[in-house]
């Protein structure tokens, strides 16, 4: 658990008598996040059974809802995002020989897990069913715990009558905007101010607006079906797309919020803004219910049948989210629907006729890719001895069978599109020139032969669409289909 440099500004407690005990509190304060919170959405995505059967809990008091749910399902304490700062102000005080407790509102089980994980702590204290150890009734256990004071480490409002009446108070993240009022009741301060954050930034990235660009195939219906010069075709698309695209943003944070624990154990993805703490899992579950209303509003205005579709595609995208992702092939094969199911959009939105050809090519063409995905993740883990690949149904072993089946799928796509240009009507019908339409085949080939090969390589290391944005031979490709059919036309 290293920090990273630019966080690491430590205070000392040297201005405090070392008798003193240093006390600690865990949400918001050693951990970036709440427990009570990870503990409800991680039994909501993965106990939603023992979850239901804890709502009597939910009327007898904030105490019990917290005992059961930590009842439900333990927090991995090795797997929380620590507060650097805070763990290593911790380490300093022993040192110096001054005892450390963690006291907080959380369950007792879950203050005993983290103790016990870190193994810097004396003893711990944490609600007990009945009683909430918050604010005052946390004071009132302090004083008679520590009758010769203490110091006290804490980051909220509710912390307030804890620090007015601490030999010594620490100040953590939020709480030094409550540093002049503790100044004010004659107690000694120190603070720990809050990381240097990028909330913007933070959000964007949280959002994957950069995903985004996969929702232009709800565009594609409109060049392949030759109305792109309709401005009301092109500015009724442009508004499904805004609206599909806040519903693909709300299902992304729904993926985090199933998938915390995996991503923080993850090499990469433990930096994700809601992983690291940087979005609480609250702000997250609440910015999604806003942009799924809405997406989903927006929808019903522009196309009933377009609504449809988008409910079917937010349906089968959390299907994969809680449980199909875990099943190796079906992943792809959801992978693959939920693409064609973009172009599907276009389609309805516009009113054309689906093509069959059209179809079969986007699902082939992008099970293709989801497998190029897989096939690159059991390399990997082969390649280290790995037993197991986390978050997914596939073992190390799994790669002669996920590039079997992704070559198949290759060869499949270029043949339905070889063969649409050789038997559809329609293709001399709407253009000029169609024997330049044969560069598309040949185009789309190459590049996922490129794919595969780095793929194999293990030199793959983006999800193939977000590589093609940023890859220069991709786009040259790409602007070589797009000639080719601008000289059919």
């Amino acid at each position: 658990m290293k920090p990273r440099q630019n966080e690491m500004k430590v205070i000392d407690l040297d201005c405090f008598d070392r008798q003193l005990p240093l006390v600690c509190d865990l949400d918001g304060t050693l951990i970036k996040s709440d427990s009570l919170h990870e503990n409800l959405f991680d039994a909501l995505f993965h106990s939603p059974r023992q979850l239901l059967r804890t709502i009597p809990n939910w009327f007898k008091g904030r105490a019990a809802l917290k005992e059961a749910l930590a009842n439900v399902r333990s927090i991995e304490p090795q797997l929380l995002p620590y507060r650097e700062q805070m763990l290593e102000l911790i380490r300093r005080a022993q040192s110096a020989g001054r005892e450390t407790y963690l006291v907080t509102a959380a369950d007792q089980s879950i203050a005993n897990d983290v103790i016990s994980y870190l193994g810097s702590f004396d003893g711990a204290k944490g609600s007990n069913g009945s009683l909430n150890l918050k604010s005052r009734r946390k004071l009132q256990w302090l004083q008679e715990s520590f009758p010769e004071g203490f110091i006290y480490a804490g980051d909220s409002a509710a912390d307030l009558p804890i620090w007015e009446a601490a030999s010594g108070a620490v100040l953590v993240g939020n709480g030094v905007k409550f540093e002049n009022q503790v100044r004010e009741a004659g107690v000694k301060v120190r603070t720990l101010s809050p990381e240097k954050r990028y909330p913007v930034k933070d959000w964007l990235s949280e959002l994957r607006i950069h995903q985004w660009s996969k929702n232009l195939l709800i565009f594609l219906p409109l060049f392949l079906g030759r109305i792109v010069d309709d401005f009301h075709a092109v500015l009724k698309t442009t508004a499904g797309f805004l609206a599909f695209g806040l519903i693909v943003s709300a299902t992304y944070i729904i993926n985090d919020l199933a998938d915390l624990e995996a991503d923080r154990a993850h090499a990469t993805k433990r930096f994700r803004a809601i992983a690291a703490g940087r979005i609480s899992v609250i702000s997250g579950f609440l910015a999604c219910l806003f942009m799924l209303a809405a997406g989903i509003g927006m929808a019903l205005l522009l196309d009933h049948q377009f609504a449809l579709v988008v409910s079917v595609y937010l349906a089968l995208t959390l299907a994969y989210s809680l449980r199909l992702k875990r099943v190796a092939l079906l992943d792809v094969t959801v992978i693959g629907a939920l693409f064609t199911l973009r172009v599907v959009m276009g389609q309805v939105l516009n009113g054309l006729a689906f093509s069959p050809w059209l179809l079969s090519f986007s699902a082939m063409f992008f099970i293709s890719l989801a497998l190029a995905k897989r096939h690159v993740e059991a390399m990997r883990a082969c390649s280290v001895g790995k037993d197991v690949i986390e978050g997914r149904g596939y073992l190390p072993d799994d790669w002669p069978l996920t590039l079997g089946y992704g070559l198949a799928s290759t060869s499949a796509s270029i043949v339905i599109m070889l063969l649409f240009l050789a038997l559809e009507p329609r293709v001399t019908q709407l253009y000029h020139n169609p024997a330049w339409l044969y560069v598309a085949p040949l185009g789309v080939s190459i590049w996922l032969q490129r794919i595969w090969l780095l793929s194999h390589r293990m030199e793959l290391h983006d999800d193939p669409i977000v590589f093609a944005l940023n890859d220069k031979t991709s786009w040259f490709v790409g602007a070589l289909i797009a000639s080719a059919f601008v000289m059919a036309m």
